[in-house]
Formats: structure tokens, C-alpha cells, sequence
């Protein structure tokens, strides 16, 4: 048996982090991973054949005071900032990360592109009543068509799952305000003058936003701090 006064289960960036506060809290801490030779879970580093690898896409940006402080407490000389960059390469092309309405549209070609506009306008005409589901949420917001060709394998890639496994409340906090609709307005604005916002974007947390156009990383990866 353990004794301890917390016991935690996965070592990725929440276990972690919770040992930590609750250790500086004087609690006795144990934490449990599966993994016999990494922590960190999905924003671990990886050293092969000398190269640092990090596995997952994860940008250090935050708007709690807290969370900053933690970070500077933890890496308070190895955080550098990088200018954001984020593409996905799909059929020979790139696409910026978030999607820009426009430019997807552009690149998937005249066809395909009536495809994902037909696709959209269907949704919003025969809604999933009640979406359930991360497939159902997002093809509500921006198409079927749309969805099969972005959301779904980007987001079974990442986090392993199956869309319609992933719940509606997840998809809704990650992707919150957007739509294809919002996006296309937007950029008709700005096509013909009418607003001089920077452009809209789909997948970017908390609305309709602009990129960031740098973030902070350690020197040598996530794998500094977890």
C-alpha cells in the first residue's frame, strides 16, 4: 500500500503539475504512470538519434495570471518566443491553421468547394437537433463535408479517438462562436472594404479571433517543464 495523502493517476501536464502544487502544499504525492520510460503524456519531448522531438503541436499562451506565473516559476530563463506558423497539408497544398474560410475554399478547388457550400447550407437547414457528439457539433457549424475533410482525421490524429466518441461539450468549449457562415461573412467584409479587422479564422478557441502571431516555447520543448 501507498501512503500518501494524494494519489495520481497519468503523468501528462495536469498530473504533473498537480503533484507539483499539492507537494509545495506539503500534501505527500504519488503519481502513477503507465509509461516506463516517458511523462508528459501528449507535450512530451523525445530524444531519437539526438534530435528533440515534441509530440503534439502545443503552444504556451494563457491568459491567467496564474497559470503564466507557474510557468515562469517553473522555466524562468528557457522560455524564448516563436512566430506562429501552423499549416495542414492536404492534396498537395497548404492550408493555415485555424482555416481561413477563403483560402480553404480556394484550394479544395470550384467543385469540392460547392460541395462543402452545399454541405453547409444543408446543415444549417436539417440541424442535428441536440449534437451529442464532436462529428455531430462541428457538422452542424460548418458542414459534413467540411468535417470529413479537416475536423475528423486532424482530430482523430491527435487525440485518438473517434469523433463520434469525443462529446459535443468538448467540441463546443475548443471551438466556441464560429461557424463556416461567420467566417464567409467576415471575409466578404473585408473583400469589399467594409471592415478593417484582421481575418477570421475556424478551430480557434474562444470565438472569432485573429492568430497569434507569436507564442512562447521553452528553449528545448515541453519536455523542460513536464
Amino acid at each position: 500500500t501507498l501512503d500518501v495523502d494524494v494519489l495520481i493517476i497519468g503523468a501528462g501536464p495536469a498530473g504533473l503539475t498537480a503533484g507539483y502544487l499539492l507537494t509545495k502544499a506539503k500534501q505527500r504525492v504519488t503519481v502513477i504512470e503507465r509509461d516506463a520510460m516517458y511523462v508528459g503524456g501528449i507535450s512530451r519531448t523525445v530524444n531519437y538519434k539526438d534530435f528533440l522531438f515534441d509530440i503534439g503541436g502545443h503552444r504556451f499562451f494563457s491568459k491567467a495570471k496564474e497559470v503564466v506565473d507557474l510557468w515562469n516559476e517553473i522555466l524562468p530563463e528557457d522560455f524564448i518566443d516563436r512566430p506562429r506558423l501552423s499549416r495542414i497539408f492536404y492534396g498537395g497544398k497548404y492550408y493555415a491553421y485555424p482555416l481561413k474560410a477563403f483560402e480553404a475554399l480556394t484550394n479544395l478547388g470550384v467543385f469540392t468547394s460547392a460541395l462543402c457550400v452545399m454541405s453547409y447550407g444543408r446543415a444549417k437547414l436539417f440541424p442535428v437537433k441536440d449534437p451529442r457528439t464532436f462529428h455531430q457539433w462541428v457538422a452542424n457549424q460548418f458542414g459534413e463535408k467540411l468535417f470529413s475533410i479537416f475536423f475528423k482525421t486532424y482530430t482523430e490524429k491527435v487525440w485518438g479517438m473517434d469523433c463520434d466518441e469525443i462529446s459535443a461539450d468538448w467540441a463546443a468549449q475548443r471551438i466556441k462562436g464560429l461557424s463556416l457562415g461567420h467566417a464567409i461573412i467576415d471575409a466578404l467584409g473585408r473583400s469589399f472594404g467594409l471592415n478593417r479587422k484582421p481575418a477570421a479564422t475556424l478551430g480557434e478557441q474562444g470565438g472569432v479571433k485573429t492568430l497569434h502571431e507569436s507564442f512562447r516555447y521553452p528553449r528545448k520543448g515541453p519536455g523542460l517543464m513536464w
